[in-house]
């Protein structure tokens, strides 16, 4: 029985995290440090590793060396085995970031150099407990965001690109997200949507997203929505409205610092409990994986599982 279990996605990042692993493993070998390492072979398979390591194994600790949509689905088998054993959070995640976007790390303060973030995850400087997003229609929890229109067109677009890889390769990934977002922009019709929020409806004419968000960063370092807390017990959420293509250019250049908050066509709401349905079905994304299609309904779960992370700056 190891207290450590570790998640390693070879693939993520372009194969950043098979290097990852690479210096990763003889450190922990040379340090004698034990631990249980699965490597995933297919998308959707670090949730089903989870749930292995922590019923199986009974580690108190889970270290997952990828990108955030190999975080997505691990924390979604913790939350799975949580739920259906009825315990209280007892097995911690740890991140070593290797995607592209890395957006959870980033909202942690967990440092991109593997080492670094290693000693985070080995000495659990600052633990806490995170709220989760649950998408009750199709079954997916976030840790990061849930987003249907735009953002979700942005997400299928980014994930099936040829040119993420390429640019995996040259360090710059992050671009490979606004590529997409000029690609989408371009043609994207906007639809009208009607958003509940804790009972509250609001119809919402010529909706381009609406994205319900646990921490401020999504694309790849994205401010959509900067007051977003993780444990704050309150989902933020962000829409965006427009009949007008041109109107939105100030928000895709200003989104990135977060200064797209006093826009017009930007609105923001918060609370526990989110439905979201539009005229036409629209594309849906979970921490930047693809999800399916409108309508949803997103519920709030405070403190839903634990993360460790560096200590919080004063």
């Amino acid at each position: 029985m190891e207290s450590i279990g570790i998640i390693v996605n070879p693939l993520s990042g372009n194969g950043r995290g098979a290097n990852i692993w690479g210096v990763i493993q003889p450190y922990l070998q040379a340090n004698r440090i034990t631990y249980l390492a699965k490597l995933t072979t297919q998308a959707g398979e670090a949730a089903q590793l989870a749930i292995t390591l922590i019923q199986e194994h009974h580690v108190h600790s889970l270290i997952i060396i990828g990108g955030d949509g190999t975080v997505h689905e691990a924390a979604g088998g913790i939350w799975q085995h949580q739920n259906s054993n009825g315990s209280s959070p007892y097995c911690s995640l740890a991140v070593i970031p290797a995607g592209t976007g890395n957006d959870f790390a980033k909202a942690y303060g967990i440092p991109n150099h593997p080492l670094e973030a290693l000693q985070i995850a080995l000495t659990a400087p600052s633990t806490v407990q995170i709220d989760i997003l649950h998408a009750i229609q199709i079954n997916q929890v976030a840790v990061n965001s849930i987003g249907a229109g735009f953002d979700g067109m942005v997400a299928k677009l980014t994930n099936e690109a040829s040119y993420k890889k390429f640019l995996n390769r040259l360090g710059l990934g992050r671009l490979s997200y606004f590529i997409s977002i000029l690609r989408v922009f371009a043609t994207y019709q906007p639809s009208t949507a009607w958003i509940e929020v804790d009972g509250h409806l609001t119809k919402l004419p010529n909706m381009w997203l609406a994205a319900v968000a646990n921490i401020p960063f999504y694309g790849g370092s994205i401010q959509i929505c900067p007051t977003a807390s993780p444990t704050d017990g309150m989902a933020d959420v962000v829409v965006i409205q427009s009949n007008s293509r041109i109107r939105l250019l100030p928000v895709l250049f200003t989104v990135y610092q977060g200064k797209h908050t006093e826009h017009p066509a930007v609105s923001f709401y918060k609370g526990k409990s989110i439905s979201i349905r539009t005229e036409k079905p629209l594309l849906v994304q979970a921490d930047g994986e693809f999800a399916g299609s409108t309508p949803i309904q997103i519920e709030l779960i405070p403190a839903g599982i634990s993360v460790i992370r560096s200590k919080p700056t004063a």
